[in-house]
């Protein structure tokens, strides 16, 4: 199956019951909400504060780190703690690289969470040679490894997350099916035939990547690959977002498009800050989208069904005498001629200027008039096609009607379509109902209004960059630090930003330990990556180039890196 359906109305996807201690995932139970310890798991009193304090924001699960035995042999006393806290709150392992651990810790915790990418396979950018062979030695090894952790959790009764990682995959994986949504689909499917042969069926799945469309990608290919009903429940999720604004707009990005569409039953909203703030993040995501969740009177499986691969929707080219817009182009960002914008810290230039007339908006003097329609006429088809360069809406819910109108469209290509917005405070469904026009690829063009606010231009034009429609700033790939990372992560993450948020283009991973970090920043131009406690290991692109470095000669090495590389340029 590679195809992808987007459907015109809200269902949500049926999904089966996971029993996790007192709480439930998918089947009829509500989206819920998780995040993860920052702590070293082997500080106990630090881990038990921060559980009371997501407690304090009614967080109801909680992941632990256990990369060591040390590790483990600290959970015992930290439920101790709880118990007498009064904190009944179920607690999942994260293992990475130890199927030893991981069967262990089924007698500590009420769900285990493996990466089936590092758990027995060769990791990615590992050497093979006869592929054909050593990918079936790969499964059979993967599987010898599983088998005793089926096992172990139907002995105590625990559930499991297989959290495929697109940073991580193995490589047989990669070289079999590509570093892609496929191969992220594939190593979750094949993982999950080797429980369900056990007869356990308490699992739910992630396919998280720092890549906000890729997240999309995979997570509908993931659903389109399953039986229509009982399928298994899905964790959301953008991995490495960062912090502050920008990871908050890749996190809507990703976790909200697919939650517009009824996809998805936990989520983890992933910063580089405080544990809580995801909570409170992931709280105010799905209040926003609360009337998306509404099961319409009457339900449908419409759906528009495109390829797996596909990129922005080929509509004619607009003769507009100066730019290109339309013919599959990159999205056009402009504006009204004599419109003001606030002068905010991201650098943007408007590329058109709209022209106002008697007749109606122009691109240019010659250009012909654009035809401003409602979703009622472009659904209907109801409109004059002759005589217009383009198609502009004016509507703070397009995105299913305009679904429907690409997928009705029998001609090779329609008039393009731009979108004139609306102005706004703060907006979260709106915000994720543009992200998915952007990330899938439906708007040609888009009309910034006069009298926009600072906060609500600065938010349009993250979310441009979050779904890779535009560049406007350095792109930052860190993770949301735990007990793993070795040195303060969300203040070199500030200092680094602080240095270098102006290179724009540039993509700069910041990753806590050695784990998940040279896959997890594939695609970032250089990477700050902790090796020790108090050292750090640079890179450029996934070469490692200087090892070892003390913490605080880190951040002005980083720098230096860029600058031989003459990637740098002066504020």
């Amino acid at each position: 199956m590679t195809q992808l359906d987007y459907p015109f109305q809200y269902r949500r996807q049926a999904t089966r019951t996971v029993r996790i201690g007192s709480l439930k995932i998918g089947g009829d139970a509500p989206v819920l909400l998780q995040s993860m310890l920052s702590s070293a798991t082997t500080d106990v009193m630090a881990c038990l504060n921060e559980i009371k304090r997501l407690h304090e924001v009614h967080c109801p699960l909680i992941r632990i780190t256990i990369p060591s035995r040390k590790d483990l042999n600290a959970i015992p006393e930290i439920r101790r703690l709880m118990r007498e806290e009064g904190l009944d709150i179920p607690l999942v392992a994260d293992i990475h690289f130890s199927p030893e651990l991981a069967l262990d810790a089924c007698e500590f915790f009420d769900k285990i969470r493996i990466n089936p990418g590092n758990y027995s396979d060769a990791p990615k950018n590992s050497k093979r040679s006869n592929q054909e062979q050593e990918f079936e030695e790969g499964y059979q090894k993967l599987r010898e490894a599983l088998i005793p952790l089926a096992k172990k959790l139907q002995q105590y009764d625990r559930a499991l997350r297989i959290g495929v990682n697109h940073g991580s995959l193995s490589s047989r994986i990669i070289e079999r099916y590509g570093d892609s949504p496929l191969g992220m689909v594939q190593s979750a499917l094949e993982t999950v035939g080797v429980f369900e042969e056990m007869g356990f069926d308490q699992m739910v799945i992630s396919l998280k990547s720092s890549n906000p469309v890729v997240v999309q990608k995979a997570y509908r290919l993931l659903v389109a690959s399953q039986p229509e009903t009982n399928q298994i429940p899905l964790h959301l999720g953008v991995t490495e977002a960062g912090n502050g604004l920008m990871a908050r707009v890749k996190s809507l990005a990703g976790i909200g498009a697919l939650l517009m569409d009824g996809i998805g039953d936990t989520v983890r909203v992933s910063l580089t800050e405080h544990s809580a703030n995801e909570i409170i993040f992931g709280e105010q995501l799905l209040g926003a989208l609360e009337s998306h969740r509404v099961m319409p009177l009457k339900q449908s499986k419409e759906v528009w069904s495109r390829p797996l691969n596909h990129q922005r929707v080929v509509n004619k080219q607009a003769e507009t005498g100066t730019i290109k817009i339309g013919q599959a182009a990159h999205i056009q960002v402009g504006v009204v001629g004599g419109t003001v914008l606030p002068a905010i810290e991201i650098p943007f230039i408007p590329e058109f200027f709209l022209e106002e007339t008697t007749a109606g908006y122009r691109f240019s003097k010659q250009s012909l008039p654009l035809k401003q329609i409602s979703l009622q006429q472009l659904i209907n088809d109801d409109f004059e096609k002759a005589n217009c360069s383009a198609l502009l809406i004016n509507d703070q819910a397009p995105l299913r009607t305009i679904r429907r109108y690409y997928a009705s469209q029998t001609e090779e290509s329609s008039l393009p379509i731009g979108m004139l917005l609306p102005i706004l405070s703060e907006d979260l469904a709106f915000e994720v109902e543009l992200s998915c026009l952007l990330s899938e690829g439906l708007l040609d063009f888009l009309i910034i209004p006069d009298g926009i606010s600072g906060e609500q231009l600065r938010r349009l034009l993250l979310l441009l960059q979050a779904t890779r429609s535009k560049t406007f700033v350095t792109d930052f790939i860190a993770c949301p630090s735990c007990g793993r990372t070795l040195f303060d992560l969300e203040s070199t993450t500030a200092a680094i930003k602080e240095k270098t948020h102006h290179l724009k283009g540039l993509k700069i991973g910041i990753m806590g330990c050695i784990v998940n970090g040279p896959g997890e920043m594939a695609d970032a131009d250089f990477g700050y990556v902790g090796s020790g406690k108090g050292k750090i290991d640079l890179y450029y692109g996934q070469s490692k180039v200087q090892r070892n470095i003390d913490e605080k000669d880190a951040v002005a090495a980083l720098i230096q890196l860029i600058k031989d590389k003459e990637m740098w340029v002066e504020q």
